[in-house]
């Protein structure tokens, strides 16, 4: 292989392998102690970043807590929340009627929780799904009957691509091997 044909594939080796090291991971973490409360998270968050949301309160009442967040290029996630229900005390319910919501920026709904279940006083849900880049807020809301405690969790990745860009990809890695080919 000529020189000048090396120099760029390695220089093209070297750029692909820069670009596929994933950025570290950051997690954004909130903390209420308030029934209605709202944040910002600074960071935009990325492919690989997660948003954690914890709540405890010993305020009883209507809970609204929206946290907004920006994402910086498309995502798929994963959504976990927790929270209690009782007490092994048998005092009655803590944390009630519990809906998570994601809003775009235009307040549309784009994921809501499904809720998963109840084990030991604690109930849980879950939500997935795709973002694209922008700016979305995450609203929580219930009843807390005595104290309350409720955690959130979001894990973004990166979105899986089309069975399409796979085939785009490879028939151009055959149109380069075949270029090198022909210039031998």
């Amino acid at each position: 292989m000529p020189a000048s044909v090396s120099t760029r594939w390695a220089g093209a080796t070297a750029l692909a392998a820069l670009l596929a090291c994933p950025a570290f991971a950051e997690t954004q973490s909130v903390y209420y102690d308030n029934l209605t409360a709202s944040a910002v998270v600074a960071a935009q968050l990325n492919p690989g970043d997660n948003l954690f949301i914890d709540t405890f309160t010993t305020e009883h009442g209507s809970l609204t807590q929206t946290t907004t967040f920006t994402l910086a290029d498309a995502v798929d996630f994963n959504g976990l929340a927790g929270w209690i229900i009782d007490t092994a005390d048998g005092q009655g319910p803590r944390l009630v009627g519990v809906n998570i919501d994601i809003l775009d920026a235009a307040s549309n709904v784009v994921a809501s929780d499904d809720f998963e279940g109840v084990l030991g006083g604690f109930a849980d849900s879950s939500f997935l799904g795709s973002l694209g880049p922008g700016t979305y807020t995450l609203i929580a809301t219930g009843n807390a009957a005595r104290d309350a405690s409720l955690d959130i969790s979001l894990s973004f990745t990166q979105p899986v691509p089309e069975p399409a860009t796979y085939g785009m990809l490879i028939g151009g890695l055959g149109v380069l091997a075949m270029l090198a080919r022909r210039r031998r």
